[in-house]
């Protein structure tokens, strides 16, 4: 078990915050990147040392690829952090405007604004630059929004 997943152990059983960091920490040593990162932003955060977490959120953020951002913002979606969200949904496709997931981001982030046309705008980007193995979801995703459906939940 590497550091970063004793860490991420300890913090899904919310046992021994002090002990994670250690784990991470010393992960971080071996090879800093994005995982390791943003796990050490969550056990700070479990430690309640907000401020050390936001920086090591940032750090994540600035290492991570568009995918992993993508994804990220997902999760903050997931946990009703919306502006949060949002905003990195924004920024991603402000950096990477010709990946085509980022158009899906903005796309969720239109339809929890109940902005269903924009929302469709942007899915049908997502949809001309998707991989074939996506196309059909994200078509189903495309034909929810014309429709006036929430595709977030």
């Amino acid at each position: 078990m590497s550091g970063d997943e004793a860490a991420n152990y300890l913090l899904a059983e919310k046992i021994a915050p002090d002990e994670a960091l250690i784990y991470v920490n010393k992960s971080i040593e071996n090879e800093d990147r994005y995982d390791n990162e943003l796990t050490k932003s969550k056990v700070l955060t479990a430690l309640n040392r907000k401020d050390e977490a936001a920086t090591a959120q940032k750090k994540a953020l600035d290492m991570a690829n568009p995918l992993q951002i993508h994804f990220f913002a997902r999760g903050l979606q997931g946990e009703k952090r919306n502006e949060e969200a949002f905003a990195i949904f924004r920024e991603n496709a402000k950096k990477h405007p010709d990946q085509w997931f980022v158009h899906s981001g903005l796309a969720r982030m239109y339809c929890s604004q109940g902005k269903f046309d924009d929302a469709a705008k942007e899915m049908k980007l997502a949809l001309a630059g998707a991989p074939d193995n996506q196309k059909s979801y994200v078509d189903g995703l495309v034909k929810r929004l014309e429709a006036k459906q929430d595709i977030n939940q």
